[in-house]
């Protein structure tokens, strides 16, 4: 069960969905900046005939200048995303969840990059895959009417 204590912020439905035009040109940064890094670390591996199952790998990678920037630029973007009192959940997916309470409960409303607005909700300890429509009250902790606030 989460606690709010635990997060900066509670979130409503609609602040999550007003925050969502200033969350998504972020999430675009991140994805173009991964897309970069891989292509990057594509060459590196290619031109220093690097092994992908060295354990080393990753420190390896790390010492090529702009490998190293585009890590801190996709780690400064989610520190952006988080500032807002959300949780950056999966930057390859474009994962962002607000803490609110449901029920009595501190519940995640779960957005996906793509999607219009914030229409799902999940336990924080479920994680994405326990994703759950806004309107499946029948689903809500402790049952009853969904009051999402």
């Amino acid at each position: 069960m989460g606690s709010s204590q635990l997060f900066p912020r509670i979130f409503t439905v609609d602040e999550a969905n007003r925050l969502l035009p200033l969350i998504r040109p972020l999430v675009e940064q991140i994805f173009s900046a991964l897309e970069s890094l891989r292509k990057v670390s594509e060459t590196v591996i290619r031109q220093e005939s690097l092994s992908p199952s060295s354990p080393d790998l990753m420190d390896r990678l790390q010492r090529n200048e702009l490998i190293a920037r585009l890590i801190l630029q996709v780690k400064g973007l989610v520190e952006e995303i988080q500032s807002f009192g959300c949780v950056c959940k999966g930057v390859e997916e474009g994962l962002v969840d607000f803490p609110c309470f449901l029920g009595g409960e501190v519940v995640f409303l779960c957005w996906r990059y793509g999607e219009e607005s914030i229409t799902y909700w999940h336990r924080v300890q479920d994680g994405f895959a326990g994703r759950k429509g806004l309107l499946d009250s029948d689903e809500e902790p402790g049952g009853g009417s969904a009051s999402y606030h």
